[in-house]
């Protein structure tokens, strides 16, 4: 049998307020995204969590009925469903507004949750390597992603700062944790490298916690990560219907800096659309398969080099 191993650590250290007691893991937000669904069943099966004695670990398949279906979701998004307002809202009871209903009451509920971080997994069709999605930059999460990060080093941290204090992310029910976007792969199925990445991403979460629970404080005093700036759509035609494609220079290129100049869009008609921002910023989520229906091309992010306060700050 294979064994799906990460190094691991045992370090000691001073005491700390914060004390994660309660974690959730999900997959299967989105139907056909099977890497986190079958990872559920492997943790299950393998009794994973069984060496952690510091916290209790809940196994949660979020979307059941999309993964029957094998799509993304039944009515609407389900990792877009978590808004307070929206969580309040009796009438709105599609299926996943009343399964986003149903998990805050199991997990939840937000903003006074039984659980204290929340790992949501995910895959992309995207050539983004393992990345970890933030909404939400407070210290611990800081802390535990460069800790991460300082043991795979080809971990990216993408932050998507919410326009208030509210975001509509299944993660966000809690107040610690993140989203794991791991790619390249086709919706639908499952790879061996792709799953073995994001089992090792989580087990380094968990050992890092099982030892901050325990004092550890991390060497790391900065963080580097990409800060959502803006989406970029598909041109348009004059019936709003996608009129140009991805230009292979920029084509797998996930987290490299674009420069003024760079083909971005090839039109249909042959022209040639240029990356003309001033800024270097860098681009995310390139031609993602689940964002079409959105006639989202790409997103943009500026590299940030985070400080992170000392343990007891």
């Amino acid at each position: 049998m294979v064994k799906y191993d990460a190094p691991h650590h045992k370090p000691n250290g001073s005491n700390s307020d914060i004390k994660i007691a309660n974690i959730a893991i999900v997959g299967g937000t989105h139907g056909n995204e099977y890497t986190g669904i079958y990872l559920l069943k492997i943790f299950k099966e393998r009794q994973t969590f069984s060496s952690f004695k510091s916290f209790q670990t809940t196994l949660l398949l979020s979307n059941p009925k999309a993964f029957e279906n094998q799509s993304r979701f039944i009515d609407f998004d389900l990792n877009r469903s978590f808004l307070n307002k929206d969580l309040k809202d009796i009438t709105l009871s599609a299926y996943e507004q009343s399964r986003s209903k149903a998990i805050n009451n199991l997990l939840g509920p937000k903003g006074n949750a039984k659980t204290d971080l929340i790992i949501d997994l995910h895959t992309t069709t995207a050539n983004m390597g393992v990345t970890i999605i933030l909404v939400d930059n407070n210290d611990f999460n800081l802390k535990m992603v460069a800790h991460v990060q300082s043991q795979l080093k080809d971990i990216s941290i993408f932050y998507i700062s919410p326009d208030d204090s509210d975001n509509p992310y299944l993660n966000s029910i809690a107040k610690y944790g993140f989203s794991l976007e791991v790619g390249p792969i086709s919706n639908g199925i499952v790879r061996h490298d792709i799953l073995i990445k994001t089992y090792q991403t989580v087990i380094y979460c968990l050992e890092f916690i099982e030892a901050f629970n325990q004092g550890f404080q991390s060497d790391e005093q900065t963080v580097d990560v990409f800060e959502y700036v803006k989406q970029v759509d598909f041109p348009l035609d004059n019936n709003n219907q996608i009129a140009a494609m991805l230009h292979s220079d920029l084509q797998d290129k996930d987290f490299i800096a674009l420069q003024k100049g760079t083909k971005i869009f090839e039109m249909f008609n042959g022209d040639t659309v240029l990356y003309e921002d001033d800024e270097s910023l860098y681009p995310v989520f390139i031609n993602e398969a689940a964002y079409y229906y959105k006639k989202t091309a790409f997103t943009l992010a500026r590299k940030k080099r985070l400080t992170l306060l000392p343990r007891n700050h």
